[in-house]
């Protein structure tokens, strides 16, 4: 029985999903026994990684398990080193994940109880992402792999909780316990939204805007009822490689894939979250670039831009598009090359069904790279009965070209 076990089978949390989330909390086994997956060993420049086991092995491979990785040494005696990494999954992370991904492995939440520098006792909760599909640009910000996490501290009378911490990735957020959303009729089940791709944990749904990331979560799609599993009975808990290949492309908004719960400064002293934790995360408004504009014409998506002026050197505009209207459809990231085109009006092949809602968030890189905060872009249906102009006169041109065509 885990120490605590008890106390952290009480406040498991419950996950509340976007409607269009495509990844969700399961086993850790959904990636080591991805039939794709190596875990291998980068060597030393000019020559080939080092194969050390596969879940698919030939002859002389070892079998690539969860039991195979240990904090020190592997199951067959080899050292593991922090560079190792399980990884070489080839890109279609979406199709490999629906196929993997079945009771056998969903809806696993990972528990374990921590003491702080203080001997406050803290119970941590940790979910494993097969992808993490929040995208700004050029793929920064996918990545294989996703490890995320909240943890409630229990100072509270009668051995309940006073404060819980939610972590979304540099950042952190803090909240008194009675000021956190439990679930109708379970008072002890803390409500946590997962943020749609980047799996960051919230207090709320909404469009939540850290720096120049941002997450969307409307938590309409609740995670079935957890199956529990203890971290401090399972030794690749403690591996200290990575799971997955992804290397960062911008330090300042980008993470490579990431490394084990126990390398995270949190998982020997929960205080070290609390101490970068903020008591609301920063919610900032809808501060779009100036100079884009963004409409739907004849089906298809317009983006027209002016940043001569204002953004000189801009080297790129990022566009999201998300519909309610089709779910189950993962948002899109498009990313479009304006370094040597400072002003332009571009008809896009990205197709918009007219008869559907859009919600398209934009952002632009500057000449640094770094990214702006987003502008959300609603492009409605037009109401029924209402006649557009334009459409209009592509009708009439249709039918003179023809009428001519008759005559001929």
């Amino acid at each position: 029985m885990a120490e605590h076990e008890d106390e952290l089978r009480r406040f498991v949390p419950q996950l509340l999903y976007d409607s269009q989330e495509t990844y969700f909390a399961d086993s850790a086994a959904e990636w080591t026994n991805n039939p794709a997956n190596v875990l291998r060993r980068e060597p030393q420049t000019g020559k080939d990684p080092v194969i050390l086991a596969s879940a698919t092995p030939g002859e002389r491979e070892e079998k690539l398990t969860l039991d195979f990785l240990g904090e020190v040494s592997y199951a067959n005696g080899a050292r593991a080193h922090p560079g190792d990494q399980i990884s070489d999954a080839p890109p279609d992370y979406r199709e490999q994940y629906a196929r993997l991904r079945s009771p056998r492995y969903a809806n696993v939440i990972y528990a374990r109880a921590a003491t702080d520098r203080e001997s406050l006792l803290w119970l941590q909760y940790w979910f494993w992402y097969f992808y993490n599909d929040e995208r700004l640009a050029f793929d920064i910000g996918a990545h294989e792999g996703d490890w995320e996490m909240i943890q409630l501290r229990l100072a509270g009378e009668g051995g309940t909780p006073d404060l819980a911490v939610y972590a979304q990735h540099a950042r952190a957020e803090r909240r008194p316990w009675d000021l956190v959303a439990r679930a109708t009729g379970r008072p002890e089940t803390p409500l946590v939204y997962v943020g749609r791709g980047s799996h960051a944990s919230y207090f709320e749904p909404g469009l939540h805007v850290t720096d120049v990331w941002y997450s969307i979560v409307d938590g309409a799609r609740p995670a079935p009822a957890a199956r529990l599993e203890f971290l401090d009975d399972l030794p690749w808990a403690r591996w200290p490689g990575r799971w997955g290949g992804t290397p960062k492309r911008i330090a300042a908004v980008d993470q490579d894939s990431p490394v084990a719960p126990c390398r995270h400064s949190q998982w020997h002293d929960p205080a070290a979250l609390l101490d970068r934790a903020v008591e609301h995360a920063l919610r900032a408004p809808d501060a779009a670039p100036d100079g884009i504009r963004l409409a739907r014409d004849d089906g298809y998506l317009v983006l027209a831009w002016d940043l001569a002026r204002e953004r000189p050197g801009a080297r790129a505009i990022i566009v999201n598009v998300n519909s309610a209207d089709e779910p189950g459809v993962a948002p899109r990231a498009y990313t479009f090359d304006v370094e040597r085109s400072p002003r332009a009006r571009l008809q896009t092949t990205i197709e918009l069904d007219p008869a559907k809602h859009y919600e398209l968030h934009v952002s632009v890189i500057d000449a640094t790279g770094m990214p702006s905060t987003c502008r959300r872009v609603l492009i409605e249906p037009p109401a029924p009965g209402a006649f557009d102009l334009k459409t209009i006169l592509r009708a009439i041109g249709r039918f003179v070209a023809w009428v001519r065509a008759r005559r001929r």
